[in-house]
């Protein structure tokens, strides 16, 4: 279907010297011709080293202009200047590319100022996004505000003058070395006083002291709930305050989309019960899902004693190391006026090993996680039953929760029937059985 690849030029094929005469061979071989803008493409055996070359040439040149930018941005920054800026900027600026500064823009800096004062005044972040966009006022790239942009505008320094380079929002690395990050006074005019951002930050503090999230119906199936209809997670939600029910994401819009799903609300007491009947059916008998999980760990283990399998990951990890000298002795064989097509096949070579290299030791290394994590599972597992078996009927909602993660629970649901999937059995419910298995739970 295609007749010709064109480039600009031939190290814009591929990153990778090896990737590219790999790529020029099959080119090749499917009759589809490539050309370059700016150069010859030479198909030849001896076309195909000097692209090999060049490609190499073009891959320390790019890693030697990555470092020298690196200490490029450095000395921008002790210069008091911030080494960025390419794109659209934060909203309230603009970017003046020159002088590596920011430039205050009117329309948007009222609107900045208003958007502290609404956080000070106690609105919440979705609301003020609702109010932006009911008034048609546009964010930087021209989309609808939401919540988290609003929040990341109330949090950045930069609107009262201080300008963060290597940190957001005035939140430092991990690391927290001096290194790691510039704090510049001179970039970014400031648009609000720092009395006003502190202002802000103390009504947003406040905000979560009077309101830390906390609901007052509990929906201990959240998060493992997916609606049947449109795949969307289930959430809970109190109607007339009292009636708790599980309803799904989709039968709503947001920002982003319209309305995708129609499904109706699902008792939460209802689905609740069903749930824990059958996850008790299971915990009844802690021997039987230990043994399942000691299963799966042994299974893991029976390959690999743990220091074989440390070892050959050792191994596999230095042998990969080394290949980028072989890349080098290829160099050198070829201006010691090795045969190209000999020279080729053993790039071709090197290349299969190479990726059968990688791919075993992300087998093995994926292997070894497994076990790790099979044997933390086992150990909190036993806890689990443990704490929770001798008195199923009288859980609390977090054992009930932690009882649902670790049997890796998924349940898809609609009000007509329920799908039950994890370390159980997979079962689906009718309708009436549902409603009797509810009815006597709840009894």
């Amino acid at each position: 279907m295609i007749d010709r690849i064109v480039v600009y030029s031939l190290d814009r094929l591929s990153r990778d010297p090896v990737h590219g005469v790999i790529l020029m061979q099959e080119l090749e071989k499917h009759g589809v011709l490539l050309e370059a803008a700016t150069e010859t493409v030479d198909n030849s055996e001896v076309g195909k080293l000097v692209f090999y070359i060049k490609g190499y040439a073009a891959k320390l040149d790019a890693e030697r202009r990555r470092d020298a930018t690196g200490r490029g941005k450095k000395e921008l920054l002790k210069n008091g200047k911030l080494p960025q800026g390419t794109g659209i900027g934060i909203y309230g600026y603009h970017w003046i590319k020159e002088h590596k500064k920011r430039v205050p823009l009117e329309r948007e800096a009222k609107v900045v100022k208003r958007i502290f004062e609404m956080v000070i005044a106690g609105n919440s972040c979705f609301k003020i996004a609702n109010i932006l966009n009911s008034e048609s006022i546009p964010t930087k790239s021209g989309k609808k505000w939401e919540a988290r942009t609003i929040a990341r505008i109330v949090s950045n320094t930069a609107y009262m003058g201080i300008t963060y380079f290597g940190k957001t929002s005035g939140k430092e690395r991990k690391d927290n070395s001096k290194e790691s990050w510039y704090a510049l006074t001179d970039v970014t005019p400031a648009i609000i006083s720092k009395e006003l951002f502190n202002s802000a930050q103390e009504a947003i503090a406040r905000s979560k002291e009077l309101n830390p999230g906390k609901a007052k119906h509990e929906y201990p199936l959240t998060g493992f709930l997916v609606c049947g209809k449109c795949g969307s997670p289930l959430v809970g939600s109190c109607l007339r305050k009292d009636y708790r029910y599980y309803h799904c994401r989709g039968t709503y819009s947001t920002v982003n989309r319209e309305k995708i799903c129609d499904a109706k609300y699902i008792k939460a007491e209802w689905i609740e019960n069903i749930v824990w009947e059958k996850v008790k059916e299971v915990l009844s008998h802690p021997d039987v899902l230990l043994a399942e999980v000691r299963n799966r760990k042994d299974t893991e283990q029976d390959q690999y004693s743990s220091g074989a399998l440390d070892q050959e990951i050792k191994t596999l990890t230095r042998k990969l190391k080394g290949y980028a000298g072989q890349e080098r002795r290829l160099m050198k064989a070829f201006k010691l006026g090795f045969t190209p097509d000999i020279i080729l096949d053993e790039m071709n070579e090197t290349k299969k090993e190479k990726e059968a290299d990688q791919t075993r030791l992300a087998s093995l290394i994926q292997t070894k996680e497994n076990i790790l994590k099979l044997e933390d599972y086992e150990e909190k597992l036993k806890e689990l039953c443990a704490r929770i078996v001798p008195d199923l009927d009288n859980c609390t909602n977090e054992d009930k929760k932690d009882a649902y993660k670790y049997l890796d629970l998924k349940v898809t649901a609609t009000p007509e029937a329920i799908d039950i999937k994890g370390y159980l059995d997979p079962t689906v419910f009718d309708a009436q059985s549902c409603v009797r298995m509810a009815s006597h739970s709840s009894g």
